[in-house]
């Protein structure tokens, strides 16, 4: 049976959007697992899941290979033999090791890219697609990691982490849109959260192989190191390329309706539904875009994707993409206009001050280090690394009850909080005068600095929920790409600060300015939509303004009331 072979909206039903056929298309899995009686009838179905899930497997393994080069930066930076041959001066015995300027700026290249990436990454998923952009991402980082693994010098290892930075906003852009336009409404959050929080596991991966690496004494191959980081990259691709399909809500909003639906039938296929007879079609779709009054843009959306897909239809599609990535890129403006600016502005202070906070990471193997704690610095971390374990369990059982934004906000608060009382102890430790801390030491420090990795774990996740969720599908690629470029100019700007701080050896003034930039983030997060429980918006009007909506029906378009469930009418009430 043909996934797009009927023309008729089945059953006489009303017309169904592709929210709406994927939700549906779920439950129904989920009743033939409960229903067919017999292992072999519950192992074909849960095998029909699979299919699936291996999707969100490949998308949280890609997610995985970013976080594992992003954290790479901390360990490096902390062995001895990366600095005899890449920070100190003349690479010569005795020669200073320069972290101020050198150190800083190898952790903080990869921001410069992603600075870059941030904004061309958005316009390209939004017009390209969001599966060929999450490909090209995952192949550039996998040629970059493995030639970072033979950088001679600082100056070459800067560059190829630069244009790391830039595979990884590729990446990001990918792997969270794709996440969200793929998953089943009901499931949404939860899907989401998983796939971000397999961050989590690509830091567990990159810590784990430093301490077998690096030995506690940081003497390892570093080389060796870099090489082992790029592997959860390419196995990423090949499960991306094997497996993930392109997001239909992309194809609906290129006006290419038939692969919408087609790709819409395959992940409900893949899900278990077994109704071939109720299959979402073309001719149903049509339908929901122009009649249905459950949204109020129906007929608006209906009408520009048929005038985009007649446009595609009489010039060359290449030509067509790159006039419009060009159009795109020159009129970013547009998620600023129409009242979204207060969407907007809000998620652009809270994602530079969540990468303020969370560039401490970067140097939290130096830190423990410097602080000459009785255990080694590299296990320490590798402790560290595993608090964030419990941070993605509570955001993923949290996120769709607390809601979006209040877990934003729990974040920055519980990380300022650890980073005072850190910033406290790294002062009493170092008012001693010891060279080697007492034991307590090294428990409390280790203790406080595992709660900041668990708030700032719930912050990560919630705000890339609510910041994929708060812009239409037409520009949700391009509106969080803006997002989390000016997070990125931030995470690039600080790096030089707490390398300085770390060259002056000042930990508790580091800490204790990263618990200030978290109080601020908790006024800006306040500011911020919740978009708990809010359907996805496909498209918002540039004629008439946030709080204007339009229905269709036979005579033309008429004006109606604003949905209740847009998430423009909930902004500041929670």
């Amino acid at each position: 049976h043909s996934l797009n072979s009927s023309d008729t909206t089945p059953n006489n039903q009303q017309p169904r959007s592709i929210d709406d056929f994927l939700d549906s298309a779920y439950r129904h899995g989920q009743s033939q697992i409960h229903y067919h009686s017999g292992p072999a009838s519950t192992f074909l179905y849960i095998l029909q899941r699979w299919r699936y899930h291996i999707v969100f497997l490949a998308l949280g393994l890609a997610n995985s290979g970013d976080s594992a080069e992003m954290g790479c930066t901390s360990y490096i930076l902390s062995s001895s033999n990366f600095q005899h041959d890449i920070l100190q001066d003349g690479n010569q015995d005795g020669g200073e090791v320069d972290f101020a300027k050198r150190g800083a700026a190898i952790a903080s290249a990869h921001f410069g890219g992603m600075l870059v990436s941030g904004l061309l990454s958005g316009v390209l998923a939004d017009v390209w697609g969001r599966r060929s952009t999450l490909l090209l991402g995952l192949t550039c980082n996998t040629i970059v990691g493995t030639l970072s693994a033979m950088a001679r010098n600082a100056t070459e290892l800067c560059l190829l982490r630069f244009t790391c930075g830039l595979g990884l906003g590729m990446v990001i852009s990918g792997v969270v849109t794709l996440s969200a336009e793929i998953s089943p409404p009901s499931r949404r959050g939860r899907f989401m959260t998983l796939v971000a929080s397999c961050y989590t596991l690509g830091f567990l991966y990159i810590s784990l192989w430093a301490v077998i690496v690096f030995k506690g004494s940081g003497s390892g191959n570093w080389r060796l190191f870099m090489f082992i980081n790029v592997m959860p990259t390419i196995i990423a691709a090949l499960l991306v390329r094997l497996f993930v399909p392109e997001s239909p809500r992309f194809y609906l909003c290129r006006g290419r309706l038939r692969e919408a639906v087609e790709i819409s039938n395959l992940l409900a296929v893949r899900m278990g539904f077994t109704d071939k007879d109720n299959l979402l079609t073309e001719e149903e779709l049509t339908q929901y875009l122009i009649r249905a009054k459950g949204i109020g843009q129906a007929s608006s959306r209906g009408r520009e994707a048929i005038q985009i897909n007649e446009i595609m239809q009489n010039e060359e599609k290449s030509e067509y993409v790159w006039r419009e990535i060009w159009t795109s890129l020159t009129s970013i403006g547009q998620i600023f206009t129409n009242g979204m600016y207060k969407v907007t502005i809000p998620l652009q202070f809270a994602y530079m001050s969540l990468t303020l906070v969370t560039g401490v990471s970067t140097w939290w193997t130096k830190i423990f280090q410097n602080l000459h704690l009785q255990t080694d610095a590299f296990t320490l971390s590798f402790y560290h690394t595993l608090a964030q374990i419990p941070g993605m369990m509570l955001a993923s059982g949290l996120i769709d009850l607390a809601g979006r934004k209040r877990l934003v906000i729990i974040g920055f608060g519980g990380g300022s909080i650890a980073l005072m009382f850190l910033s406290s102890t790294a002062k009493s430790i170092h008012s001693t005068g010891k060279d080697i801390a007492d034991g307590m030491y090294s428990v409390v420090v280790l203790g406080l600095a595992c709660f900041y990795s668990i708030f700032l774990s719930i912050g990560w996740l919630s705000i890339e929920c609510l910041s994929t969720e708060s812009f239409p599908t037409r520009v949700r690629s391009t509106g969080r790409g803006v997002c989390v470029a000016s997070g990125r100019i931030a995470g690039f700007s600080v790096q030089f600060m707490y390398g300085y701080f770390i060259n002056q050896n000042e930990i508790s003034t580091m800490l204790a300015m990263a618990s200030a930039l978290a109080v601020f983030g908790v006024i800006v997060a306040c500011q911020t939509t919740d978009t708990t429980n809010v359907d996805l918006q496909d498209h918002w009007d540039n004629g008439k303004g946030a709080d204007e909506t339009f229905d269709y029906d036979a005579n033309g378009v008429d004006e109606i009331p604003p949905k209740s469930n847009s998430f423009a009418d909930k902004k500041h009430k929670i």
